[in-house]
Formats: C-alpha cells, structure tokens, sequence
C-alpha cells in the first residue's frame, strides 16, 4: 500500500491543498502526524485546514483515498487542555488563534478522539516519537505527542518500527533519515513547506 505522509501543517491550509491534490483519486492511504493548527500564516488557516482534514477523515473515500488516520500532536493536546482547565494562556502563547476558539470547538470531540500512533507493516507512525526501549503497548500519549530527547539522540529505540515522526523541526528545513526513525517536521511555520512524503508500507 502507498501512503502519503503529511506532518505538522500548522494552519497552512493553501500549502495542504498543493500536497492533497495530485493525490486525490490515487487510492493511498493518507497520514497526518498531528499539529495540523497553530501559527498558521494566513486568516482562517487553521479553521480551513481543520474543515477539510476532519471532513477527509470523515470519508477519505469521497476524495479518492483508500483511508485516512489523523494523529494527535502536541498542538491540539495544547488546546484540549487549554478547554478542560479554561486557561488559554499558553495554548495562545504557542500560537493558538483566540479569534478562532469557537470554531475550533467545533471539532472539540474529534480532536479528543484523535489516536496517537498508529502502525502499517514495519512503520510506526506518531508525532513526536517514543520513550526508548519501553514497549509500544506500554508507550504513554504524553511522550508520543511531546517527547524529544533521549528519543532523538537513543541510537536505538528499542521497537522493531521505522519511526515515521514530526515535532521536532529537522536542522536542514527537508526530511531527514536516521537509523531507525524518519523525521519529517519542516518547520512549516517558519518555511512555508509541509514536510510530506510516499512511503510504501
């Protein structure tokens, strides 16, 4: 199976859809690895990538994928619990849009919802990475969604996957390739490109 790869989009709703159109109708499956709002460059950025992400997940069928997982990242955990404790403070200080809430709470439940990793064949797919050297089953949501080290700098860690993985902007501004891992952060935010890539899994 094919599957398309896409990492921390961070409300760049115009530079999403240049990835997802010359993918629609191929029958690949699709992957989000989370951080899909936040800093977004543009007005409405994140309200517009969430739209069509959910709406995508909701029938990735209709736009001509085989499936379709949208991974929790460390940006909607910031805002899930910025409404559980009503404190907006730092969600809004790591570029969450205030003049957006509402519509983001629109899709409150299907953020809550959303799993943190998920597997196909000999890849293990998440935002942030793993704890080294702890079982997958074992695995906590907190690290999958915010861990850096010891996870980037274990020589091994310890799970029989190729990490696929964002959150952590790679130092070159492109993909890059480590034993064991793939790190796909781009830094949209500060670049404008969405780290994005065909994995056959």
């Amino acid at each position: 199976m094919s599957t398309l790869v896409i990492a921390d989009i961070h409300g760049h709703y115009d530079e999403l859809l240049e990835i997802l159109e010359p993918h629609f109708d191929s029958g690949v499956d699709l992957i989000f690895l989370g951080d899909l709002i936040d800093r977004a460059s543009a007005p409405n950025g994140d309200i517009n990538v969430l739209n069509l992400v959910h709406d995508i997940d909701q029938d990735p069928g209709a736009y001509g994928f085989a499936s379709c997982t949208v991974l929790k990242g460390n940006h909607e955990v910031l805002f899930l619990d910025a409404v559980y404790h009503d404190d907006y403070d730092l969600w809004s200080y790591n570029g969450g849009d205030m003049y957006a809430i509402d519509e983001i709470m629109e899709h409150f439940e299907w953020l809550y919802e959303l799993p943190a990793y998920t597997v196909r064949g000999d890849h293990l797919f998440v935002h942030a990475g793993v704890r080294p050297d702890v079982p997958l089953e074992e695995q906590e949501e907190f690290d999958m969604t915010w861990i850096r080290d010891p996870f980037l700098t274990a020589k091994d860690h310890g799970l029989p996957y190729t990490i696929v993985h964002g959150h952590t902007i790679t130092n070159s501004g492109d993909i890059e390739y480590y034993p064991g891992r793939i790190a796909m952060d781009t830094g949209s935010f500060l670049t404008g490109k969405i780290g994005n890539l065909v994995l056959e899994c």
